[in-house]
Protein backbone atom coordinates (compact mmCIF):
# COMPACT_ATOMS: atom_id res chain seq x y z
CA UNK A 1 0.00 0.00 0.00
CA UNK A 2 1.39 3.38 -0.94
CA UNK A 3 1.50 6.46 1.26
CA UNK A 4 -1.34 7.90 -0.84
CA UNK A 5 -3.84 5.16 0.02
CA UNK A 6 -5.36 3.83 3.21
CA UNK A 7 -6.98 0.49 3.86
CA UNK A 8 -10.69 0.06 3.25
CA UNK A 9 -11.07 -1.35 6.77
CA UNK A 10 -9.50 1.78 8.27
CA UNK A 11 -11.76 4.07 6.20
CA UNK A 12 -14.88 2.11 7.14
CA UNK A 13 -13.84 2.12 10.81
CA UNK A 14 -13.60 5.92 10.71
CA UNK A 15 -16.92 6.26 8.87
CA UNK A 16 -18.60 3.99 11.41
CA UNK A 17 -17.21 5.91 14.36
CA UNK A 18 -18.28 9.26 12.88
CA UNK A 19 -21.78 8.00 12.01
CA UNK A 20 -22.22 6.36 15.42
CA UNK A 21 -21.09 9.51 17.26
CA UNK A 22 -23.43 11.61 15.14
CA UNK A 23 -26.31 9.20 15.85
CA UNK A 24 -25.54 9.23 19.58
CA UNK A 25 -25.63 13.04 19.49
CA UNK A 26 -28.61 13.63 17.17
CA UNK A 27 -30.61 10.38 17.02
CA UNK A 28 -32.92 10.09 14.03
CA UNK A 29 -32.18 13.72 13.14
CA UNK A 30 -28.69 12.65 12.05
CA UNK A 31 -30.05 11.10 8.85
CA UNK A 32 -31.26 14.50 7.64
CA UNK A 33 -27.78 15.95 8.06
CA UNK A 34 -26.00 13.35 5.93
CA UNK A 35 -28.10 13.73 2.78
CA UNK A 36 -25.39 15.66 0.95
CA UNK A 37 -22.59 13.28 1.88
CA UNK A 38 -20.64 12.80 -1.34
CA UNK A 39 -21.75 16.05 -3.03
CA UNK A 40 -18.26 16.87 -4.35
CA UNK A 41 -17.81 13.30 -5.61
CA UNK A 42 -21.19 13.58 -7.33
CA UNK A 43 -20.37 16.91 -8.97
CA UNK A 44 -16.89 15.87 -10.08
CA UNK A 45 -17.43 12.25 -11.08
CA UNK A 46 -21.14 11.48 -11.60
CA UNK A 47 -22.73 14.65 -12.95
CA UNK A 48 -20.49 14.85 -16.05
CA UNK A 49 -21.53 11.27 -16.96
CA UNK A 50 -25.28 11.86 -16.67
CA UNK A 51 -26.46 12.71 -20.17
CA UNK A 52 -30.16 11.87 -19.82
CA UNK A 53 -33.04 12.86 -17.57
CA UNK A 54 -34.54 9.37 -17.70
CA UNK A 55 -34.31 7.84 -14.22
CA UNK A 56 -32.97 4.47 -15.37
CA UNK A 57 -30.30 6.20 -17.47
CA UNK A 58 -29.26 8.43 -14.56
CA UNK A 59 -29.00 5.44 -12.22
CA UNK A 60 -26.99 3.52 -14.85
CA UNK A 61 -24.56 6.44 -15.19
CA UNK A 62 -24.12 6.65 -11.42
CA UNK A 63 -23.72 2.89 -11.21
CA UNK A 64 -20.94 3.05 -13.81
CA UNK A 65 -19.04 5.69 -11.87
CA UNK A 66 -19.43 3.87 -8.56
CA UNK A 67 -18.32 0.57 -10.12
CA UNK A 68 -15.37 2.26 -11.84
CA UNK A 69 -14.27 3.68 -8.49
CA UNK A 70 -14.59 0.33 -6.67
CA UNK A 71 -17.45 1.49 -4.44
CA UNK A 72 -20.11 -1.02 -5.58
CA UNK A 73 -20.38 -4.16 -7.69
CA UNK A 74 -23.79 -3.29 -9.11
CA UNK A 75 -27.01 -1.38 -8.69
CA UNK A 76 -30.54 -1.80 -10.00
CA UNK A 77 -33.65 0.36 -9.69
CA UNK A 78 -37.36 -0.30 -9.77
CA UNK A 79 -39.61 2.71 -10.26
CA UNK A 80 -43.12 2.72 -8.83
CA UNK A 81 -44.65 6.17 -9.23
CA UNK A 82 -42.90 8.39 -6.71
CA UNK A 83 -40.93 5.52 -5.21
CA UNK A 84 -37.49 4.37 -6.32
CA UNK A 85 -36.43 1.04 -4.93
CA UNK A 86 -32.71 0.60 -5.40
CA UNK A 87 -30.74 -2.57 -4.76
CA UNK A 88 -27.03 -2.02 -4.20
CA UNK A 89 -24.72 -5.03 -4.44
CA UNK A 90 -21.18 -5.26 -3.13
CA UNK A 91 -20.94 -1.82 -1.54
CA UNK A 92 -17.57 -1.13 0.02
CA UNK A 93 -19.36 0.55 2.93
CA UNK A 94 -21.63 -2.39 3.80
CA UNK A 95 -19.45 -3.27 6.85
CA UNK A 96 -20.36 0.14 8.32
CA UNK A 97 -24.07 -0.69 8.04
CA UNK A 98 -23.52 -4.12 9.56
CA UNK A 99 -21.76 -2.55 12.53
CA UNK A 100 -24.55 0.00 12.95
CA UNK A 101 -27.06 -2.86 13.13
CA UNK A 102 -24.85 -4.69 15.63
CA UNK A 103 -25.13 -1.55 17.80
CA UNK A 104 -28.92 -1.62 17.40
CA UNK A 105 -28.92 1.41 15.13
CA UNK A 106 -30.70 1.21 11.79
CA UNK A 107 -28.54 2.35 8.86
CA UNK A 108 -29.28 5.96 7.98
CA UNK A 109 -26.62 7.04 5.47
CA UNK A 110 -25.87 5.67 2.02
CA UNK A 111 -23.43 7.22 -0.44
CA UNK A 112 -24.86 5.46 -3.55
CA UNK A 113 -28.39 6.55 -2.59
CA UNK A 114 -27.16 10.09 -2.03
CA UNK A 115 -25.78 10.12 -5.59
CA UNK A 116 -29.26 9.31 -6.90
CA UNK A 117 -30.94 11.92 -4.68
CA UNK A 118 -28.44 14.54 -5.83
CA UNK A 119 -29.03 13.58 -9.48
CA UNK A 120 -32.81 13.89 -9.09
CA UNK A 121 -32.36 17.32 -7.56
CA UNK A 122 -29.81 18.52 -10.12
CA UNK A 123 -31.18 17.02 -13.34
CA UNK A 124 -34.93 16.89 -12.63
CA UNK A 125 -35.29 19.85 -10.27
CA UNK A 126 -37.21 17.61 -7.86
CA UNK A 127 -36.58 17.04 -4.19
CA UNK A 128 -36.09 13.44 -3.14
CA UNK A 129 -35.52 11.77 0.20
CA UNK A 130 -33.81 8.60 1.31
CA UNK A 131 -36.63 7.03 3.31
CA UNK A 132 -35.28 3.61 4.22
CA UNK A 133 -32.24 1.36 4.08
CA UNK A 134 -32.68 -2.40 4.49
CA UNK A 135 -29.85 -4.91 4.65
CA UNK A 136 -30.99 -7.92 2.62
CA UNK A 137 -29.02 -10.97 1.47
CA UNK A 138 -25.66 -9.21 1.52
CA UNK A 139 -27.04 -6.22 -0.40
CA UNK A 140 -28.63 -2.95 0.60
CA UNK A 141 -32.12 -2.09 -0.53
CA UNK A 142 -32.97 1.57 -0.30
CA UNK A 143 -36.22 3.41 -0.79
CA UNK A 144 -36.05 6.90 -2.25
CA UNK A 145 -39.20 9.02 -2.36
CA UNK A 146 -39.63 11.64 -5.10
CA UNK A 147 -41.57 14.82 -4.46
CA UNK A 148 -43.20 17.29 -6.84
CA UNK A 149 -40.99 19.41 -9.04
CA UNK A 150 -39.68 22.58 -7.41
CA UNK A 151 -41.30 25.81 -8.53
CA UNK A 152 -39.05 28.00 -10.65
Amino acid sequence: MSKDTISRDYANDMIFELEKAFWDERGKGARFRLTTLGRDFFRNKCLPKIQSTEMTDMVAAIEGVLKENGIIDGMSVTIDGRMLRVRIEGCTHRPVEDRMMAHETKPFACLPANMIVLAVDEKLNRPAELAEIKLVDGACEVLIVLFDKKPF
